[in-house]
């Protein structure tokens, strides 16, 4: 049995045709990951900075104010109330290290826990709410929760 190069080439173009739904959903789907990838680093950049497990710098608390809400740059007191959180939490819970849980979109808990002689002890968990807007994302409230 011996193949025309015709019958190849339409071979070719039917199978593309076929998958080519499939391969159009498989970029789209890959695109959203790196978007959703993307939005949770800037979120973990976030609550880095505000949980203290990084240096509290006055430029890094700059950088992060972009994406703050109005109201909650007001609350957190500007700048200079990151940078204040930001060094007593560092001061507080040194050792400790975050855990993340995503409730739902939009909705992240991080636990601030230490482990000590095998047991695990939760210090203090922060909620985040944030939403993405036209200018990247938006944080819209964070909620404190002092640990047992």
């Amino acid at each position: 049995m011996r193949l025309n190069k015709e019958d190849v080439l339409l071979g070719f173009f039917v199978v593309f045709g076929i998958s080519y739904p499939l391969i159009i959903a498989l970029i789209i789907f890959f695109e959203d990951v790196k978007e959703k990838r993307s939005e949770m680093s800037q979120v973990r950049s976030f609550y880095s900075f505000i949980l203290g497990l990084e240096e509290c710098k006055r430029e890094r608390a700059q950088e992060l104010a972009h994406m703050l809400s109005e109201n909650l740059l007001r609350e957190m007191k500007d700048v200079e109330g990151m940078v204040s959180t930001c060094q007593l939490n560092r001061r507080t819970y040194a050792p400790a290290r975050a855990e993340e849980r995503v409730v739902r979109n939009g909705y992240l808990v991080v636990d601030l826990v230490k482990k000590e002689k095998g047991m695990t002890q939760r210090l203090l968990s922060i909620s985040l709410s944030y939403h993405k807007e036209d200018g990247g994302l938006k944080i819209t409230r964070v909620e404190y929760e002092k640990g047992s």
